[in-house]
């Protein structure tokens, strides 16, 4: 079974891992000690904000993506599939394939709104208050109530649309509303609120849209 869509599908899942894996590695301790820091933010001392960094880092990730996924893609394209599950297994083509796709997609969107969506936002932010409150560190807790939303906005998609949308968005900022008297901090909520629902948003219409044609 030739499908060149179907292998292009497979080539970015693969590529998509390669990346998790590197940025897993990197984050290893006796590996991290031999790199240069890392700049997850943007210094709290500057009072000049720039979406420099985040623009920076989604180029350098989609350049990287092109040049690997591509050239790789135009190699093994015309390839034949070999059938997915084991020949004991009856099962129409057309069911593989739309199993194979489902993962794919399902896979993409877990790698672009866990820890692609978290870096994006982590340079996109300037830097907050980082001191814990007894055992809170809110960094993390920020960062656990991003994937929480993106969750959420990704899960209520499909049969909510923009109402799932505005759910997400108000629950989080009721539970915020009297801290939004603090310029800053609203400016810096709004603005990680803001980036985080449109990766969730804009991933989730990009996968219903490649599921409904590809069918």
């Amino acid at each position: 079974m030739k499908d060149p869509m179907l292998m292009l599908g497979l080539v970015w899942a693969l590529y998509l891992a390669g990346r998790v894996g590197v940025e897993a590695v990197t984050r290893l301790p006796q590996v991290r000690a031999k790199l240069p820091p890392r700049r997850e933010s943007q210094s709290p001392h500057s009072d000049r904000w720039s979406p420099a960094p985040a623009v920076v880092w989604l180029a350098r990730e989609a350049t990287l993506a092109a040049i690997v996924v591509g050239p790789l893609w135009l190699l093994l394209r015309d390839l034949g599939l070999p059938n997915l599950l084991p020949s004991a297994v009856i099962t129409p083509p057309g069911d593989v394939r739309r199993v194979a796709i489902a993962s794919i997609l399902a896979w993409s969107l877990f790698v672009i709104n866990f820890p692609a969506a978290r870096q994006l936002v982590g340079r996109l932010l300037p830097a907050g208050d980082s001191k814990s409150d007894k055992h809170v560190d809110p960094r993390t807790m920020g960062a656990t109530i991003g994937v929480l939303e993106r969750v959420l906005v990704i899960a209520l998609m499909p049969g909510g649309g923009p109402a799932a949308v505005g759910f997400v968005v108000a629950s989080k900022t009721l539970a915020r509303f009297k801290e939004l008297d603090d310029k800053r901090f609203a400016e810096r909520y709004l603005l990680g609120t803001m980036a985080s629902v449109t990766i969730a948003l804009v991933s989730s219409l990009v996968a219903q849209w490649i599921w409904s044609t590809s069918l």
